[in-house]
């Protein structure tokens, strides 16, 4: 998927909830399982929704218009097939 398409997926998505940038948390990854749900502790039936990026570039990308914006998250280094990129509405059982 394109940067623009995952950004506007992204912000249709966030706008379906109250809150801000600051109550989410934003990720890149090549392992979602892994990183969603045992390393964040996101429930599966949680508020959360993830893309394939087209590239590393692009899912590079995302994250940073959104920790821009303010939302949590811990900048991921570009790595060869790290393209999923996640969000995640952040409660008192996830990482955090």
């Amino acid at each position: 998927m394109d940067y623009n398409t995952v950004i506007k997926r992204i912000e249709t998505y966030m706008s379906k909830f109250e809150g801000d940038y600051t109550d989410w948390y934003i990720g890149i990854t090549k392992d979602l399982d892994e990183r969603l749900f045992d390393v964040h502790k996101v429930e599966e039936n949680g508020i959360w929704i993830s893309f394939g990026a087209d590239t590393e570039e692009v899912a590079k990308k995302v994250e940073e218009y959104f920790l821009n914006k303010k939302t949590d998250g811990n900048p991921t280094p570009l790595e060869e097939n790290v393209r999923i990129v996640y969000v995640y509405k952040k409660n008192a059982k996830t990482t955090p």
